[in-house]
Formats: structure tokens, C-alpha cells, sequence
């Protein structure tokens, strides 16, 4: 059991000053005063501020990159890097390289660092169509693996199998029916390229087919002008969109142009590559994405907008769009994925065991 006491409390929404009572990994209570006749572990809240731990939904916690030989492969990520950016729940996923790295790998990896402290969950499939998986099919992966929330696919990029519209079309009604069936939230994580069709093929298939929009999301949504647009239009139909973030502020100028920001979430990319690339198609630059680009990002967002209006963006929505019904929130009988800040500074991260 922990007590903390005198803390200002943002879940995202602006809860004042109150004390909290953690009990059996669970936020028991939230109260002006709480006292109680044996001692525990006590906390001194005064003068911070506790807010939900962030979750970052588009990790590369095997590593990623490849693009430019096996010399610029990313190394797996650690769990203390996880916990210094203020992160409680990370979803990990393949990018480019479905070919030396596996889904068994990134299942063995996400229950590492579960063990370690941080939830995590993954995502089955890579860039490349059909999907990899960690069973004999990407069904059986959603239907019988907890920690497997969906599949992930590349649309628009000169990396992806590029799909047709029929394909495209099949593989969502096969998550759609595994989802019903497991129970769960389960979507298309939609890494989007800079081709010029964007997301066309989503929109032709939403035109035509009695499939949810909830189950597309597509991610890396300010590539490029014109698939911002598409991004806009696709949260105006009920979407919800991941944006990429560089740790430098500059989401804002995207959110700004979203009418319902309830259908955004903001994610890292971490231990992915960003590369350039020369008129010939061969690799210019190529470096690694750090996951403290998440905490910074929320830092900037946090300064211009403040805790309330900056936090659903890295906790409550995500856990909304991934189903997830215990985090996200500083509420009580909610999992205590908890982050005291004092000012922009970490002070202590507590993860539910």
C-alpha cells in the first residue's frame, strides 16, 4: 500500500489538491484527506503534480531500421528508458524488417518488460502483406494472445507489399470477426507512407464495405500535406489517427486543426529509423528515434495548453482507442500507472505490479 498526500491532481481532468490511497496495484481512493491508523508508505505531494502514466502506442521495442544494411539495425529498447520518459504502457511492433526480426521475438520482448515493470503489448504483422505471426495465423494470434491487440500493415510507401483493395478488404473483415471473438479492440495499425493515394484505399473499402472505421488507424498522419488532409477528412468521418512526434512541440500546429482531438493519439516511433532518401531511391540519412521524443512532446504540449487539454493525448484517448479499461485516468478502482512531475521534471514513476 502507498499514501500519497497534498498533490495536485490532473486525470486529465483538473481533480485539485486531494490525497490517494493505492492499494493491490489499484487506486483505492481519492480524497481531500486520508487518514489512516497504521503506518504505509507515505508519499509527500506537495508542491507536484500526479497525472496517469503516459501510453505509447507505436514502439519498436525489438529495434527497428535495417534500411541501409544489418550496420543500421536498432538495438532493442531498454525498460529504464521506458520508465524515464514517464511511460507505464507501451505497445510494441515490427516495422520495415519483417525478415530478421519476428513476432516471437517481439512477444518474448514484451513479456520481458512486463516482468520488468512496464505493460506491454504488441501488435502481430509488420510492413508486408500477408502478415507475419506469432501463431499459425493472424486470427489465431489476436484470438488466443492476450497481449495481442492487432495487426500492423504499411499502405502508401515504396516499402509496403502494396496491397489491392480486395486484400485490404479481407484482412480487415478477418481482424474485425477475430476481434469479436477474443473480446477485444482489436485494429489495422496502418503505417502510412508518402505515396500519393494515402489513405484511398481505407476510404474506398469505408464506401463499400460494412466494416468499422474505428478498426483503421492509421499512424505517421503529418507525413506529408496532403495525407494530413485525408487525416482531417478520416477523424471528420468518425476516425482516429496517430501522429508521430518529433519531442519538439510541433504536434500542436496539427491539433489545432482538428475539430474533435478525442480521435487523436500521439506516439514516438522509438528505436525506429527515419531515413531520407536520394533521387536514385538509395538511402541519404538514417538515424534512431529515442522514446523520450514522447515525454518531451507531452512537456511542450503541457506548457502551451496545459494538463488537462495536453494529457488525453498520450493517455486517456489511447486507452480508449485500444480498449484498454483500467488505464489512462487517475480514478478510482483504475490501475495505479501513475507519474509525479514537479514541473517538467519526473520525480517518480508507479506501475501497477
Amino acid at each position: 500500500m502507498k499514501l500519497i498526500k497534498n498533490i495536485q491532481i490532473y486525470a486529465p481532468k483538473n481533480l485539485g489538491v486531494k490525497d490517494v490511497l493505492i492499494s493491490d496495484s489499484k487506486i483505492e481512493k481519492i480524497d481531500d484527506h486520508i487518514e489512516l491508523t497504521y503506518p504505509i508508505e507515505t508519499i509527500d505531494g506537495t508542491g507536484c503534480v500526479l497525472t496517469p502514466g503516459l501510453i505509447d502506442r507505436h514502439v519498436h521495442i525489438t529495434g527497428g531500421g535495417g534500411e541501409a544494411g544489418f550496420v543500421s539495425r536498432a538495438r532493442p529498447i531498454d525498460v529504464q528508458e521506458i520508465l524515464d520518459a514517464g511511460i507505464t504502457t507501451v505497445i510494441g511492433l515490427l516495422g520495415t524488417d519483417g525478415y530478421t526480426r519476428s513476432t516471437k521475438e517481439l512477444f518474448a520482448k514484451a513479456k520481458e518488460l512486463t516482468q520488468k515493470g512496464v505493460h506491454t503489448f504488441i501488435l502481430t504483422g509488420s510492413y508486408a502483406y500477408p502478415s507475419n505471426t506469432l501463431t499459425s495465423s493472424m486470427e489465431d494470434d489476436i484470438v488466443f494472445i492476450d497481449s495481442i491487440l492487432g495487426v500492423k500493415l504499411a499502405l502508401s510507401d515504396h516499402r509496403s507489399s502494396h496491397v489491392t483493395e480486395e486484400e485490404l478488404t479481407r484482412l480487415a473483415s478477418r481482424i474485425r470477426t477475430a476481434s469479436l471473438i477474443a473480446g477485444k479492440q482489436a485494429n489495422l495499425t496502418i503505417h502510412m507512407g508518402d505515396e500519393k493515394q494515402a489513405l484511398e484505399l481505407v476510404f474506398n473499402i469505408l464506401e463499400k464495405a460494412d466494416i468499422p472505421i474505428s478498426l483503421f488507424q492509421p499512424t505517421h498522419c503529418t507525413r506529408n500535406p496532403h495525407l494530413f488532409e485525408q487525416a482531417i477528412k478520416f477523424t471528420e468521418m468518425g476516425g482516429t489517427i496517430d501522429i508521430t512526434c518529433d519531442g519538439n512541440g510541433k504536434t500542436l500546429n496539427y491539433i489545432r486543426k482538428i475539430k474533435n482531438t478525442e480521435k487523436v493519439t500521439i506516439s514516438s516511433d522509438a528505436q525506429g529509423s527515419w531515413s531520407t532518401y536520394n533521387e536514385d531511391g538509395s538511402v541519404k540519412e538514417i538515424g534512431i528515434t529515442p522514446i523520450s521524443n514522447l515525454r518531451n512532446e507531452f512537456i511542450h504540449l503541457k506548457n502551451e495548453l496545459g494538463y488537462e487539454n495536453a494529457l488525453p493525448f498520450f493517455t486517456k484517448n489511447v486507452a480508449n482507442v485500444l480498449g484498454f479499461q483500467h488505464t489512462g485516468q487517475v480514478k478510482e478502482g483504475f490501475d495505479c500507472d501513475l507519474v509525479i512531475w514537479k514541473e517538467d521534471q519526473i520525480q517518480k514513476v508507479i506501475v501497477k505490479k
